[in-house]
C-alpha cells in the first residue's frame, strides 16, 4: 500500500513509462508528417475525438470505482481479522479454564505468569499498569504516512517466543481457576491464531506459509499441516478440535456458553477466510478490464490526428499529458482490483499480521516483542 507523501517516480514510470513514450512517438510522427511533409490527410475533425474522450472517462470511472470497492472490501476484511484475533485471544485467556495438572512426580504444576493487564484485572488492589507495559507499542496506531509507534528503543532485543515452543523446555499446564495464569493450551491457541493470519497472508499471495508459521506451532502440528491443501482452513480446524478436547476434560457450569462463544469467533475467522478467497479467485469480469484498456490505446492513437491541425508542433506535448492521465487511470484500476498480489497497491497484510502478533503476545504478558512493520520507500506491505 502506498503511504508516502509523494508518489515515487519509479512507481510512476512503472505504471506509465513505456506506453506514454509509445504514444509520444506516434504523436511526433503525425506532427512531423503534417507540418514538414504537408500531408493534410493526417488531420481529422476534433469532435469524434472529444466525444470518445468523454465516453472513455465514464468507462474508466466505472471500472476504477469497481476496482476500489474490491480493494476496500479486502482492507475491511483484514480489519475484521485484527478484531477477531484480539477477540479470540481475549476469549481464550478468560474463557478457557483447565483442570489442575500434575507433574510426573505427583506435584501440582505452577501456572505461568499472565500478562500484567490480566493480573491487575483480578487484583483487589494495586497499580493499574506497570511502567514497562506503557513502553511497548501495540503496532496498530499509525500516522498518515503509515509509520507505527515503536517505543521499545533502538537497542531493544527481538522477542523470543514462549518457552513451550522450544524442545526440551517443559511448559506449565493447568490453573486452579480462571485469570490466575496462562495454561499451555491457552498459550498454544493464541500462538495458533498468530500462525493462522500469517498462513492466510501467504495463502493469498501464493507463497509458502511454513517459513512464516513455523515459530508458532509444534513440529508435530507442522508436519500434519504440510499435507493440507488449504493451510489456514486446516489451522482453524485444528484450533476447533483442540478447544473441543479442552472442554471435554473439564467440568465447568458455563463451559457450553464459553465453547459456543469461541466457536462463533472461529466461524467469523472462517467467513473472513472465505471472503478473501472470493476476492482472490474471482477477478472483475474480463470485459471490464480488456475493453477500457483497448479503448484507451485507441483513443490515444487518434488524439494526435484530432489536435494536430490546431496545435502543430505542440501535439506531442499535449499528447504526453493526456496519455499520462488516461494510462495512469487505466493502470491504477488494473492494479487495485487485485489487492492480494504483493504489489504496491496490495493490502498491507504483513503489517497487519505483525500488529496481530504484537497485540496477542502482549496479552500473554510478553515484554520482548517484534517491532511494528514500517513503510519502506513510501510503501507498506
Amino acid at each position: 500500500m502506498i503511504v508516502g507523501r509523494m508518489l515515487s517516480w519509479r512507481i510512476i514510470l512503472r505504471y506509465t513509462g513505456r506506453p506514454v513514450v509509445v504514444h509520444i512517438v506516434i504523436a511526433l510522427a503525425i506532427s512531423l508528417g503534417y507540418e514538414v511533409l504537408n500531408t493534410p490527410w493526417l488531420s481529422v475533425p476534433a469532435l469524434p475525438v472529444t466525444l470518445l474522450a468523454a465516453a472513455l472517462g465514464v468507462l474508466l470511472g466505472f471500472r476504477n470505482n469497481s476496482a476500489y470497492e474490491r480493494w476496500w472490501e479486502a482492507r475491511t476484511i483484514w480489519g475484521g481479522l485484527v478484531n477477531a484475533s484480539r477477540t479470540l485471544a481475549r476469549q481464550v485467556l478468560t474463557f478457557l479454564p483447565a483442570p489442575r495438572a500434575q507433574r510426573s512426580d505427583g506435584t501440582p504444576e505452577t501456572p505461568s505468569a499472565a500478562s500484567r493487564l490480566v493480573q491487575v484485572a483480578v487484583q483487589p488492589e494495586g497499580p493499574a499498569l506497570a511502567p514497562a507495559w506503557s513502553k511497548v507499542s501495540d503496532g496498530a496506531v499509525r500516522d498518515q504516512f503509515g509509520h507505527a509507534r515503536d517505543l521499545r528503543g533502538p537497542g531493544a532485543p527481538r522477542a523470543n517466543l514462549a518457552t513451550f515452543l522450544h524442545p526440551g523446555v517443559e511448559s506449565p499446564r493447568g490453573i486452579p481457576s480462571m485469570f490466575e495464569g496462562i495454561t499451555e493450551d491457552a498459550r498454544e491457541l493464541v500462538y495458533a491464531q498468530v500462525g493462522f493470519v500469517n498462513a492466510l497472508r501467504c495463502h493469498l499471495r501464493r507463497q509458502d506459509p511454513f517459513p512464516e508459521i513455523t515459530p508458532f506451532f509444534r513440529p508435530s502440528v507442522l508436519e500434519a499441516l504440510r499435507v493440507e491443501q488449504n493451510v489456514p482452513a486446516a489451522i482453524l480446524l485444528w484450533m476447533g478440535t483442540r478447544m473441543r478436547r479442552i472442554y471435554s476434560d473439564i467440568d465447568h457450569p458455563e463451559k457450553v456458553y464459553m465453547r459456543v462463544s469461541l466457536d462463533e469467533t472461529l466461524t467469523e475467522l472462517t467467513n473472513s477466510l472465505g471472503a478473501c478467497e472470493r476476492i482472490k479467485n474471482t477477478p472483475l469480469p474480463r470485459q471490464y478490464d480488456i475493453l477500457p484498456h483497448a479503448m484507451v490505446r485507441a483513443y490515444l492513437t487518434m488524439l494526435p490526428l484530432g489536435v494536430v491541425a490546431d496545435l502543430g508542433v505542440l501535439t506531442p506535448l499535449v499528447t504526453a499529458i493526456i496519455a499520462f492521465l488516461f494510462i495512469a487511470m487505466d493502470a491504477v484500476g488494473r492494479d487495485v482490483e487485485n489487492p492480494f498480489e504483493d504489489a504496491v497497491s496490495d493490502t498491507p497484510m504483513t503489517a497487519l499480521c505483525r500488529t496481530i502478533e504484537i497485540n496477542l503476545r502482549q496479552m500473554l504478558g510478553e515484554a520482548e516483542l517484534p517491532p511494528p512493520v514500517q513503510p519502506k520507500d513510501g510503501l507498506l506491505y
